[in-house]
């Protein structure tokens, strides 16, 4: 997928700087030939309405960092969440934004019964708990044939899906 930003951008004289991010989370990395995917940040990446047309900032010196900030401060750490300035209110009323650290606290239930976190209202991420990383996730919403189901014929796994527009995967 190729993204253009057309809008206005602030420049001013002398250097400016450009950070483009691009995000890796959730991409398959297994399969034939998986290193000739195209992923990431392929270029060019161009400016234009300079005053000489468009300039080509391909050939500048790009850095390559690996990571959020989040991670670099441990954010998951019980003990470094009072390190940041957090946003309190629901995540409906803030509109869900992404690349965006999020936390709640509760209280554990009683018995040892598993438990179940349902991550519905979120896209794609990882999650912790106590500083303990639990996985990563990414709701998908189921999508096919969602009427009355028929046996008739090939079958086609998305001949009969249930839950259509809802999340695949719940407790």
């Amino acid at each position: 997928m190729r993204f253009t930003y057309s809008g206005p951008v602030n420049l001013h004289a002398g250097i400016n700087r450009i950070e483009l991010l691009s995000i890796a989370v959730g991409l398959p990395n297994i399969g034939l030939h998986f290193e000739t995917w195209e992923t990431g940040i392929l270029g060019p990446v161009l400016l234009f309405g300079l005053d000489q047309g468009k300039r080509d900032l391909s050939r500048q010196e790009w850095i390559y960092k690996v990571g959020m900030k989040g991670e670099a401060v441990n954010l998951a750490s019980p003990n470094a969440v009072s390190s940041v300035e957090w946003i309190q209110g629901s995540l409906l009323a803030q509109g869900q934004k992404p690349l965006t650290w999020y936390k709640a606290y509760f209280d554990a239930p009683e018995g040892d019964e598993p438990l179940a976190l349902d991550m519905g209202t979120m896209t794609k991420g990882q999650a912790w708990i106590n500083g303990q990383s639990i996985g990563r996730y990414w709701t998908a919403d189921a999508d096919g044939y969602c009427s009355a189901c028929s046996y008739n014929g090939t079958y086609r796994a998305p001949n009969c899906q249930l839950g259509c527009g809802k999340p695949t995967q719940r407790w």
